[in-house]
């Protein structure tokens, strides 16, 4: 009897072991519990007319399916893409918290142990302007506001941690396309004069926008600082969590972009990114931005290849640099990456993939999925036609050609597979994170 009570005493004490060896790297927990529209915040949103007062709203996925003995636990706060344009609006499925990925990432997220933080952020601006400085300024200004915005989040979480089990030390900062582009400017983005640059600053007045030739388009004293305090009581509002700081310790990026390479600096938090080398909307090295829903270009910036080869460089990486990671992600990720540990480039080498006539001539977002009939149902409760709905759906097939639910949960497989064990030791959450031994699933024909 004693014999079998202490052979059962050392199984568990194994499976407890393995447990521990792999959370945070792999999946421990058996689904993940949802805590759904909880506002975080209220801001001034303009989509047309004049500012209006709106509720942000989040949805909390936490590790479920048995007890829990972590009550701190790392948190990740997700932002979704979307153009900063309601979904089909923007002429895209896609663009929100519910979108398939968030959800995907967040439940992977919360059965690996971390508490997730899927955060819808403002809308609003303005593709379509006359002259380049509409559309400049005013998706300069719904950047602005979506640092703003994902600040007030991790207030928030820092603020209810023990409501939602948080340790305020270990704070992560991701998001897929617009969200990567808020990710990345939320660690980098600290100096006024960073905003300034000449490629900021409006060529001509206009009094519809606010914007003043010779004049940063983004005023700070109008719209706050970069932490969400402060600007005209019409505009901000200033009581989003504050007394609470709002730093991160980690970001990552899908395909979004750095809105300039000098704000990245040493010091500022590790990160990692993945991005499509041919994406036809965020360049991978230094480019231009172009707007999906009008083919437009914006403005000038630095895509992942050049961003984090310059993190590297600074030693922002150093945290999961050494010594060097050697599971089946990070060796194929070396293979086409130039030797810059932390970005994985997807390069499609599948030529029956490549469209004829295609004019974006690349793929994005291969980590995304939508179904044809919730496009046209939930494009006519936007107000559209069906057969908007139908174009909308079918045009997204000019960049993700091949798009399968498999598809992309074989890229966000992928994603997890690279990104946690650099979470993990930028974090410490674990010691000896030598190998993962997760098979890598995307599909023989994509990189």
């Amino acid at each position: 009897m004693k014999k079998n009570l202490l052979f059962a005493v050392c199984l568990f004490s194994i499976a407890t072991f393995t447990a521990k060896a792999q959370r945070y790297v792999s999946e421990v927990f058996p689904s993940a519990t949802l805590t759904p529209n909880v506002v975080y915040a209220n801001n001034f949103q303009v989509l047309t007319g004049a500012p209006v007062a709106t509720n942000l709203s989040m949805d909390v996925y936490q590790p479920g399916g048995t007890p829990d003995p972590v009550t701190n636990r790392p948190t990740i706060i997700l932002m979704h893409t979307g153009s900063f344009l309601p979904p089909y609006i923007n002429q895209g499925p896609t663009g929100s918290r519910k979108d398939s990925t968030i959800v995907e990432m967040a439940k992977q997220f919360a059965k690996r142990g971390y508490v997730v933080a899927a955060m819808s952020y403002r809308l609003g601006w303005n593709p379509a302007g006359s002259d380049v400085d509409i559309r400049k300024g005013t998706l300069l200004s719904a950047v602005y506001r979506g640092i703003q915005d994902a600040k007030a989040c991790v207030r928030y979480m820092r603020a209810n941690a023990s409501v939602y089990g948080v340790d305020t030390t270990k704070i992560i900062l991701g998001g897929v396309g617009t969200g990567g582009y808020i990710a990345f400017a939320y660690a980098t983005l600290n100096n006024t004069n960073e905003i300034a640059l000449p490629k900021f600053v409006s060529g001509t007045t206009n009094a519809t926008y606010g914007f003043q030739a010779g004049l940063p388009y983004v005023n700070p004293v109008a719209l706050g600082d970069f932490d969400g305090y402060g600007g005209f009581p019409t505009l901000n509002n200033s009581t989003n969590s504050p007394n609470h700081t709002n730093g991160v310790q980690f970001v990552f990026n899908l395909g979004g972009a750095l809105g300039d390479s000098t704000w990245l600096e040493a010091g500022d938090a590790p990160m990692v990114a993945f991005h499509c080398v041919n994406d036809p909307f965020a360049p991978y090295g230094n480019g231009t931005v172009i707007v999906p829903t009008t083919g437009q270009p914006v403005v000038d910036v630095s895509g992942s290849q050049y961003v984090i080869t310059k993190a590297n460089t600074l030693g922002n990486n150093n945290s999961y640099h050494n010594p060097p990671l050697t599971d089946v992600y990070t060796t194929r990720a070396n293979a086409v990456n130039g030797g810059q540990d932390g970005l994985f480039p997807l390069v499609l080498i599948d030529p029956s993939l490549v469209i004829p006539g295609n004019p974006f001539h690349g793929q994005a977002g291969p980590w995304e999925w939508y179904d044809s009939t919730v496009t046209v149902l939930s494009a006519q409760a936007y107000g559209l036609t069906a057969a908007q709905g139908t174009a909308i759906y079918q045009n997204s097939f000019l960049t993700n050609p091949d798009m399968s639910v498999t598809k992309a949960k074989a890229y966000i497989d992928t994603v997890m597979g690279y990104l946690n064990p650099r979470i993990s030791r930028s974090l410490n959450l674990l010691t000896g994170i030598e190998k993962n031994s997760i098979e890598m699933k995307y599909p023989s024909n994509y990189t």
